[in-house]
């Protein structure tokens, strides 16, 4: 029986995807394989079918022929996940030992019941070296050559104990079609009492494609947007505003795109915020003790 799913999103990007699950061919314990398809008008079943070639993968492909975004479309991969563990993977990635990493992310999560999330040591497939944007630390400077608690996971590369994210909700159904959806699931899981962890030899490489992406305007859009919200529904006043103020100065260098930034500012203000949805001390408590920055 599988105890880890692999789960990947895929759009417009085959030749990566078809690189990436080569890689994958080489695992030598069972597990399961989910890919969704994000193409609307493009089916890639046969192509990817031909390609997974082991044993030791249970494969699943699902199209609905739309664009789920990223935040539904690992939602949707978190719902037809039936494994302990769930591993999510960028389409554009290289893994060099899945196996390595299969057990690393096996034996940590059964080591401690209270483990809801691990985050990965991302490299740049081209330089050899961490990008400063996938460090799963607002510290640039940690060192990631030794394992530590973190608050934050990066999209590129992570893994989840299935049941946490479950518990917490899943991926949200509400943020936009991009940015901050990891974030969102991580600051939850840790209020809900779970801890996250990065492990310095659960290495990937990210090829960063442009195909399939936002353009950059629409990517600082939904930082802005998405970072703020998380900020209005969970945190304290004080760090929403600091969100707001600075993530919009951050926007208007960026895109001088004034009418865009109203229309960000117009969905933020429209998201609702209760007491209930606050986060608990526990959350401020454990951001302390790992060194996380809050403010944006």
């Amino acid at each position: 029986m599988s105890r880890v799913t692999i789960g990947i999103l895929t759009y417009k990007r085959m030749d990566y995807l078809i690189s990436l699950i080569k890689d994958l061919n080489a695992v030598k314990i069972k597990i399961d394989l989910i890919i969704l398809n994000n193409n609307e008008n493009i089916d890639v079943f046969n192509d990817i079918a031909d390609i997974v070639d082991s044993n030791f993968i249970n494969y699943k492909y699902i199209w609905n022929q739309k664009n789920h975004g990223v935040s539904e479309g690992r939602r949707i991969i978190v719902e037809n996940c039936n494994t302990d563990y769930l591993m999510l993977l960028d389409d554009d990635i290289y893994v060099e030992d899945i196996n390595l990493i299969c057990r690393k992310i096996i034996n940590s999560f059964d080591s401690d019941k209270f483990l809801g999330a691990i985050a990965f040591n991302i490299i740049d497939f081209n330089t050899k070296k961490n990008n400063r944007y996938e460090i799963p630390h607002k510290n640039k400077k940690v060192n990631l050559n030794a394992d530590f608690y973190t608050y934050l996971i990066i999209g590129a590369g992570l893994a989840l104990r299935t049941s946490a994210v479950k518990d917490v909700g899943n991926f949200s159904n509400t943020l936009g079609p991009y940015g901050f959806e990891e974030i969102d699931v991580a600051f939850r899981l840790i209020n809900a009492g779970y801890k996250i962890k990065y492990l310095h030899d659960c290495i990937i490489e990210h090829k960063k494609s442009p195909d399939g992406r936002f353009s950059n305007e629409m990517v600082n859009y939904y930082a802005l947007v998405n970072r703020t919200i998380l900020a209005k529904k969970y945190l304290r006043k004080k760090y929403f505003i600091s969100c707001l103020v600075i993530r919009s100065l951050f926007f208007i260098v960026k895109t001088k795109n004034i009418r865009l930034l109203f229309k960000a500012w117009a969905e933020i203000i429209k998201t609702e915020s209760h007491a209930s949805d606050k986060f608990k001390q526990c959350f401020y408590d454990y951001c302390k003790g790992v060194s996380g920055f809050l403010y944006y």
